[in-house]
């Protein structure tokens, strides 16, 4: 785990990317996002010992909803210090607002 993983707040632009991307074009990843978000962040390459608060979702965002938002959800995810926190980052219906 990096340094940069430890404080669970952003994370780099790589893995900001290929989580929204596989969120929405990946059902398997979705399912294991909604299972077990720890060992999707560990797929990505975000090391936690923790689910981080914006994985603690009650319905995931639909693929249409993540895919509305991509570009501005993957800079927000990397460019944020406290991205992991925000708790609506993933949640149905609320994810543009989350941007805000």
């Amino acid at each position: 785990m990096s340094d940069e993983n430890t404080g669970k707040s952003k994370i780099s632009p790589e893995a900001a990317a290929q989580l929204v991307s596989r969120l929405i074009d990946d059902a398997d990843f979705r399912a294991l996002f909604q299972t077990d978000a720890a060992k999707a962040l560990t797929e990505i390459g975000y090391g936690t010992d923790a689910v981080p608060d914006c994985c603690d979702v009650t319905q995931l965002a639909s693929v249409e909803e993540l895919r509305a938002v991509q570009a501005q959800l993957e800079k927000y995810l990397s460019t944020s210090q406290s991205t992991m926190h925000v708790i609506f980052c993933f949640e149905a219906g609320k994810v543009a607002s989350a941007l805000r």
